[in-house]
């Protein structure tokens, strides 16, 4: 799950309501808009646009409740992945299930901010897109 951790300028960050492709999601996904116009899960190397935050399954269309991501937002989410030899500023991917990062920087999206931890997989990390 990506939860924000910080947001460094003083707005409130917003929740919208926008129309879905079709699946199962939950609290915390990183999502983005395809090509039809609906948000969707996004993995790898796809940087997101939004968080989700709505958990159900919903026919194609139907609007879910998201959070935009910003450029001053800081989120906490745990490694996929031993990234126990990655420092802060290496750029990681997305795990393929949406909620977490992996170890791989080979055109990372997700920049390591904090470490809580060892790094090993299953420790919290602090990272920003």
């Amino acid at each position: 799950m990506f939860k924000l951790f910080k947001k460094n300028n003083a707005t409130i960050p917003v929740v919208k309501e926008i129309p879905a492709a079709a699946g199962t999601y939950n609290v915390g996904d990183t999502l983005a808009l395809n090509a039809a116009g609906n948000v969707a899960q996004v993995a790898g190397t796809s940087v997101p646009e939004f968080v989700c935050a709505f958990k159900g399954t919903v026919a194609s269309g139907v609007a879910i409740a998201v959070n935009p991501v910003y450029e001053d937002m800081e989120f906490l989410t745990t490694f996929s992945a031993d990234g126990s030899s990655l420092k802060a500023g290496a750029k990681v991917t997305i795990s393929t299930t949406f909620d977490s990062v992996t170890a791989t920087t080979t055109n990372g999206v997700a920049e390591i901010v904090e470490k809580l931890g060892s790094g090993a997989s299953g420790t919290e990390v602090i990272v920003k897109f």
